[in-house]
């Protein structure tokens, strides 16, 4: 269950956005901490975008620009209207979703009776539905707010019924939306009308008396400056030439080095900032990323000054930020240290990412994927709910989504059993197609073993496409079967993204049987510096006990094969690189992948439409 922050009694529980830009008809559940990922122009700023058009804090105008164009549209039809719906829901002491708003309660007292509709089961809630639409009186589109009736399910949502009067600035202004794209920076916010500094600074709080106090203070700072000053009392004189020039009655000059009226100080107010030991510089010679991070601790402070300063008078105020890819310009380490900053603004938050170490560390059920499929817009979550073991959460969590959260941003997803083909699996892969797995926006996983159903469930659950390699011996394909019979899939017999090894062999043992003992003795002579490893191999080995207490027998028939075994199987991760550059460096094209690693890449190749290259493969 979702727990929302209390202090504000409600929260937007569900958002549904049609025919904005690349969002054709989508509909997205927000929690207290929203974390959208997805690749570059999937939509993910379009959603934030959307919702400050619907009830942001100085709401941006919609335009034509803002309706989605149909693939081979040059402009959208007059009749295409653009419909940004949101559903707030009113949130108990303990953070959950209540049924009905409180006796007395801010919110009903501020939108009345038209605020408030009711479900089928008589639950409490409240929808706004914000409509930019061609008006042919006007020659332009117009943006309509307004409460809507009812709430329907997704199939017919844009013909609920709003009701006829249009909703005030008065109404909408407690319900504040702060967009931050990730073009911060404070040094420009210091000097920009309409910032969070400027606005946080604009009324200091002071009392009249102190107000003129200070105001005569800086008068006199301004007289012993100019009057110490020889430089500004010759630029006075000059300037008193004025009087002449504009004929003005009794007329003065004045110089103020100094702002006068305390109001103007902030105007100049500068920040430094430095680290221990080091001097101390105007945040302007700092780098983009101390500048935005201070653009974000600035807006921190805005949102718990207002929400301190409504609490007071017996208002409410409900914060919503949304924030765009937060992480820009920083280190991984101030990436992860970020989150926490984040979470501690109060109020609701959505914030797009394309950083791993920040959606790392998002709780699972919080995560959104967007995913472009023929132009539009998919967004998908994960239901938790169906995962009954606690341990299998624990596994997605900690093992998958904070040690690989970059796989959530990937194309698709290749599984494996270790680190041999970790290693030399993509070094395949970029002789097959010419270009690398990163490029091409796959992820190459290592699952330790065959613990493969968390990253099965996560790629199905995230509709992000997923393959096996996998090794054919008998234990490790019974447990990949069962991980697949969890996952809700046919055995690897019957799957055909499933790549597995002939039964009994492993990656290496194959590598044998089809003949590459050539290339396998010249990687281990490359590994280890030498021109004869493995009969120096055979020479120290032979007759010790091995695995299992068995004694080693590399001198009778088919020894030779056992000890190129054996010494891969002791160094695969020192070997794994050095197999895959000289197997793909043989002249024959036809021998460069063997027949498993080519049955794999083909089938990843007819998925995605990809073609081999013709001067490598």
């Amino acid at each position: 269950m979702i727990i929302y922050g209390k202090e504000s009694g409600i929260a937007i529980t569900t958002a549904r956005v049609q025919n904005f830009r690349s969002l054709a008809n989508i509909e997205v559940d927000l929690s207290d901490l929203t974390v959208l990922i997805g690749a570059n122009n999937a939509g993910k700023t379009s959603l934030l975008e959307a919702l400050f058009a619907a009830i942001g804090a100085g709401r941006k105008s919609l335009s034509p620009d803002d309706v989605r164009l149909a693939p081979g549209e040059a402009t959208a039809p007059k009749t295409r209207n653009v419909f940004i719906d949101i559903m707030l829901r009113p949130i108990g002491d303990d953070g959950k979703i209540c049924a009905s708003y409180p006796v007395g309660s801010f919110w009903t007292g501020l939108w009345g009776t038209p605020g408030i509709a009711n479900d089928d089961e008589f639950n409490e809630f409240t929808p706004i539905r914000t409509t930019l639409k061609w008006n042919d009186m006007k020659g332009e589109y117009v943006i309509e707010r307004k409460f809507l009736k009812e709430w329907k399910s997704f199939a017919d949502w844009n013909t609920a019924l709003t009701h006829d009067r249009a909703l005030s600035a008065a109404k909408m202004e407690p319900l504040a939306l702060h967009f931050v794209d990730a073009k911060r920076d404070l040094d420009e916010d210091l000097r920009r009308p309409g910032s969070f500094w400027r606005r946080l600074t604009e009324d200091l709080g002071l009392s009249d008396t102190d107000i003129a106090s200070m105001e005569e203070t800086l008068s006199e700072i301004n007289q012993t400056i100019v009057d110490k000053s020889e430089i500004l009392k010759h630029l006075k004189q000059n300037l008193a030439g004025l009087q002449n020039v504009v004929s003005a009655d009794s007329g003065e000059v004045d110089i103020a080095p100094v702002a006068r009226k305390l109001r103007d100080l902030s105007k100049g107010v500068d920040i430094t900032f430095n680290t221990m030991g080091a001097q101390s510089f105007p945040l302007a010679r700092h780098g983009m990323g101390t500048r935005s991070l201070a653009s974000l601790l600035v807006f921190r402070a805005y949102v718990s000054w207002r929400n301190k300063q409504a609490t007071k008078g017996g208002d409410k105020v409900h914060s919503v930020l949304a924030l765009e890819e937060p992480e820009s310009h920083l280190h991984p380490q101030a990436q992860r240290a970020l989150f926490a900053h984040i979470k501690a603004i109060p109020g609701q938050r959505i914030v797009s990412t394309h950083s791993p170490y920040f959606a790392g560390q998002a709780q699972l059920e919080d995560l959104r994927l967007f995913i472009k499929n023929e132009g539009d817009t998919i967004v998908t979550r994960l239901d938790m709910d169906s995962l009954t073991d606690k341990n299998d959460v624990r596994k997605l969590q900690e093992t998958v989504i904070e040690t690989r959260g970059d796989l959530l941003f990937s194309r698709g997803l290749v599984l494996f059993e270790g680190q041999t083909e970790e290693q030399a699996l993509p070094i395949w892969a970029q002789k097959y197609w010419g270009t690398s797995i990163h490029e091409l926006g796959f992820c190459f996983v290592r699952v330790n073993g065959t613990d493969y159903f968390p990253f099965v469930w996560l790629a199905k659950a995230l509709q992000i496409p997923w393959f096996v390699f996998a090794d054919g011996e008998i234990t490790p394909v019974k447990q990949l079967d069962a991980a697949l019979k969890k996952a809700g899939e046919h055995d690897s017999a019957h799957c055909t993204n499933v790549v597995v090894q002939p039964a009994g062999k492993n990656f290496e043992s194959q590598l044998i049987d089809e003949g590459y003992m050539a290339e396998i003795e010249e990687a281990l002579n490359i590994m280890k510096g030498s021109s004869a490893y493995l009969d120096e191999f055979i020479d120290e080995l032979h007759g010790v006990k091995g695995k299992k207490e068995v004694i080693r027998d590399y001198k009778t028939e088919g020894g030779r094969e056992r000890a190129a075994f054996d010494a891969m199987s002791g160094a695969k991760t020192n070997l794994a690189r050095h197999l895959g550059n000289v197997i793909t460096s043989i002249s024959d094209p036809e021998r460069r992948f063997p027949t498993t690693i080519r049955i794999l890449l083909e089938t990843i190749s007819t998925a995605y439409g990809l073609k081999k290259d013709k001067d490598t493969a």
